[in-house]
């Protein structure tokens, strides 16, 4: 734990098992200070604390007049260690952020603008991915088993209340769900992606088996319960030529699944859904009582296609992108990884943001952004504009999250050490969580041994 400061409401200490949380306090000038529910005291002294895990103490000091309320939570030996670097005042309160890498566990934590995690959650059988905070406040994440997209069958997206309950597992039908997005729609239901394996596909023209095993994208809206009303698979709209990334897959021929698509952002637009395709190089709009794609930008050229305008990479701008965000200002945000084989080379990453003119056909570069400290990024990572004009990008493939000025300055820096890979940050605006909220919650979780997601999800729906 660092050391104390009066501004910080919100501390955290890796607590050992069966060992005291030590404070030594030093209240020499005037001020008195209680530990969790002791007498105030002045001067020098120390106090033990027993704690469990993920429980806190409060901590009121009392000085000039006024008396402020601080909390120090015990935070679980393998929570990932994680440094921070702030530069100046952050315009987002509050960051999601699932640090769990390829591990078959991790966490799923809200971190607040001083870099200090105030809530948490744990899985033991599968690392949490792509968690967000819901309108109505519930959080909801994916199931990642390590693959490098949706083919385990105990796949699903959980939601859960604050205080840890979980309220719902949707699972796609009739294939595996996939990890790499899943949204609420403004009618309640819910977006999620899967797979769908199409046999003794003939891929030699693009240096692929005659008989190869091809996987479709497929979207599915979900009601609450689970019952699949909308579908839409990308068999019969998107051709294999536009995939630019066929020679990716370098597993030996008989262990091969070949990607068509590789969704991973779905984003509700009205009566549409504007879709990121990594290995299409490019977003598109589906029109969901048709089917049909209204528009699309990047890849490769059909009659859709979109005139890309100020770009300096051109009428194919990006390279295996990630989340694609729609804004009520009819503009367009993408993490741009600039990884595309198709362009031959690795390029820096970059966020960036568009207006899409669907009358005039064009998509107008307006702003984009890069960090010197990434010069790649192979994958995963996220961009999302925040009202105030930062943005907060999790780097992809990386384990640094910034949130930065539309000049390009750092604002807050979170990066976790070690292998411990997030996929991307959701930012929080102020107003929408008090800080309060997220420790009764907290509390909740501890009281009601809610700590590892396991104990409740086990085994699908």
């Amino acid at each position: 734990m660092p050391r104390f400061q009066l501004a910080v409401p919100d501390y955290v200490s890796r607590c050992a098992t069966n060992q005291p949380l030590r404070f030594i306090v030093d209240a020499s000038k005037g001020d008195a200070v209680a530990i969790g529910g002791g007498p105030k005291r002045t001067g020098r002294f120390t106090t033990d604390v027993y704690l469990r895990t993920n429980a806190a103490v409060p901590v009121r000091v009392t000085g000039n007049g006024r008396e402020s309320t601080h909390h120090v939570r015990c935070l679980p030996q393998d929570f990932p260690q994680w440094t921070v670097h702030r530069h100046r005042r952050p315009q987002a309160q509050w960051y999601v952020l699932t640090p769990a890498g390829q591990h078959s566990d991790g966490y799923v934590a809200i971190f607040d603008t001083r870099g200090v995690p105030v809530w948490w959650m744990h899985s033991s059988w599968y690392a949490p991915w792509d968690g967000k905070l819901l309108p109505d406040g519930n959080l909801m994440w994916s199931r990642i088993f390590g693959t490098d997209f949706g083919v385990d069958p105990r796949g699903g997206v959980e939601e859960h209340a604050l205080d840890g309950r979980l309220l719902r597992v949707l699972q796609t039908h009739g294939t595996p769900t996939d990890f790499h997005d899943a949204e609420r729609m403004p009618n309640g239901n819910y977006l999620l992606d899967s797979y769908v394996r199409r046999a003794d596909v003939n891929l030699t023209r693009f240096g692929g088996p005659k008989h190869a095993t091809v996987y479709d994208a497929e979207i599915q809206e979900l009601t609450p319960e689970g019952k699949r009303v909308w579908s839409w698979n990308s068999k019969k709209h998107i051709g294999l030529s536009e995939n630019t990334w066929w020679k990716q897959d370098r597993r030996p021929p008989d262990e091969r699944r070949y990607d068509a698509v590789h969704i991973n952002s779905m984003e509700p637009d009205g009566d549409g859904i504007i879709v990121s395709a990594r290995f299409l190089d490019a977003v598109f709009r589906i029109d969901m009582k048709t089917k049909r794609i209204t528009w699309k930008l990047g890849g490769t050229r059909r009659p859709e296609s979109l005139t890309v305008k100020n770009d300096p990479l051109g009428s194919r701008p990006f390279g295996g992108q990630h989340d694609a965000r729609l804004y009520g200002d009819h503009t367009l945000t993408v993490y741009d990884n600039g990884a595309a084989p198709a362009q031959h080379e690795v390029r820096p990453p970059r966020a960036v943001r568009y207006r899409i003119d669907t009358t005039q056909r064009t998509a107008t570069l307006l702003e984009s952004v890069s960090d010197r400290a990434v010069p790649r990024s192979g994958w995963g990572g996220g961009a999302r504009k925040l009202a105030g004009g930062d943005w907060v990008v999790y780097w992809g493939g990386t384990t640094r999250m910034t949130e930065r000025t539309p000049s390009n300055r750092g604002v807050l820096e979170i990066k976790f050490r070690g292998d411990r890979f997030g996929y991307r940050a959701f930012p929080i605006p102020r107003g929408r969580l008090t800080a309060q909220q997220l420790r009764t919650a907290m509390d909740a979780v501890v009281r009601t041994n809610r700590e590892d997601i396991s104990s409740s999800t086990a085994g699908g729906r």
